[in-house]
This record gives C-alpha cells, sequence and structure tokens, in this order.
C-alpha cells in the first residue's frame, strides 16, 4: 500500500536521509547507555555501534553530495 509522503521544505531523498541520519545517531547514543548498563553484553553492543557508525558516514556522504549538488534549498 503506497503512503503519501509528508510535506516539507526540502524534497523527499533529502528528507529522507536527514530522518534516517537522525535515527541511527539516536541508536548510537542509545548503545553507548546500553553498553555501560551491561557489561556482559559489551561486544553487541560494541559492534552495533561499528555497523552504525559506518552507517552514519554513508548517510553524510550522501547528503553532503546533495549539498553539493545544491539539492539541500527549500522548495
Amino acid at each position: 500500500m503506497n503512503q503519501p509522503h509528508e510535506q516539507t521544505i526540502v524534497d523527499n531523498e533529502v528528507y529522507d536521509l536527514i530522518m534516517a541520519t537522525a535515527s541511527k545517531l539516536e541508536g548510537l547514543a542509545a548503545y553507548n547507555k546500553y553498553e555501560q548498563d551491561g557489561q556482559a553484553n559489551a561486544q553487541i553492543w560494541q559492534q552495533l555501534r561499528q555497523q552504525d557508525e559506518q552507517a552514519t558516514r554513508q548517510l553524510l556522504q550522501q547528503l553532503t553530495q546533495l549539498a553539493q549538488q545544491g539539492r539541500l534549498t527549500t522548495t
């Protein structure tokens, strides 16, 4: 089922990248807390944090490319 995109002042691709980046950053903050809470599971939180750090870098690269293309302007 197709759901309509939210209306924002940036295009959908830019919005999606910004939201995905924000979500990853929130996850990174949570992993740090979880790692401190339980040392027995520290390795899994470190591994997930590394994966999300890599994903965040990729998202930021995409946003940088869009900025260089002039696509971070309002509609």
